[in-house]
């Protein structure tokens, strides 16, 4: 669940952090790539020294306590940080890329050959089910904070701009639309819409860092699962167990 809150927090702070409506969409796309490459990133070290590494266990512990602090702290997110993020979004998505294919690996070595169907399809109904109450779960903490913050900081800084209480109203509702609604709020000036704009953005800060915190609780979950994981160690060899039933070795499997 905690892979859910960086897709969750990430591309928000690209929206409303790192972008603004003027900004290049190529350039949008770009800022993308470290969660993307930071995956690969995860699986080809695997790939390439996970063997020679071994401990199974607790790289695997390890790659997950990686991603969980690094995903963390990207809580620390503000329009100045961009260059932060980025790195933190490229080192948390490592962790990830390293330990979700070698927990596939887990999910089957850590059974006996005759319960592999269901320790997969029980995955699956973990991943698929758990990412939709994540991503249910981190919406709804973003947004009511950010609601909550806005209240309490947009209203101000509109009226300290010159704004009534009813402009202030009328941007606070207006900014979340875009600039043709705020152009459409009756007397507001450019000012006003600058300081409620500015407001709004430290909002999603204020956000961002209730979510990604919120956050910690599914991860610590998950590095102390990670220390209960059977110890597949033994099996991580270049044995073959299980042949195809057309192959001249079928005779060789325990369960036809």
């Amino acid at each position: 669940m905690f892979y859910f809150a960086i897709n969750v927090i990430y591309p928000t702070q690209i929206a409303t952090l790192f972008t603004t409506p003027t900004t290049s969409f190529r350039y949008a796309i770009v800022l993308t790539l470290p969660q993307n490459l930071g995956l690969v990133t995860g699986a080809g070290l695997l790939s390439l020294f996970g063997t020679r590494i071994g401990h199974w266990k607790w790289t695997l512990t390890g790659s997950v306590a990686v991603m969980v602090v690094f995903g963390a702290l990207l809580g620390l997110a503000t329009p100045e940080r961009k260059g932060m993020m980025i790195a933190f979004v490229f080192l948390a998505m490592t962790g990830f890329g390293w330990a979700q294919y070698l927990s596939v690996t887990f999910i089957q070595f850590g059974v006996e050959q005759h319960e592999l169907g269901i320790s997969g399809g029980l995955a699956g109904v973990a991943r698929y089910a758990g990412g939709a109450v994540a991503i249910s779960v981190y919406t709804s903490i973003l947004s009511n904070s950010v609601s909550s913050s806005a209240i309490k900081l947009v209203l101000p800084a509109a009226e300290a701009a010159g704004a009534s209480p009813e402009t202030a109203l009328a941007i606070l509702q207006a900014l979340p639309l875009g600039a043709t609604a705020l152009a459409a709020v009756p007397g507001a000036t450019t000012a006003m819409i600058a300081s409620a704009g500015a407001a709004f953005q430290q909002c999603y800060v204020i956000g961002l860092r209730t979510t990604a915190l919120s956050s910690l609780s599914f991860g610590v979950v998950g590095i102390i699962a990670c220390m209960f994981c059977n110890d597949i160690g033994h099996k991580m060899t270049n044995k073959i167990e299980i042949f195809l039933e057309n192959d001249v070795n079928a005779e060789k499997n325990k369960f036809h």
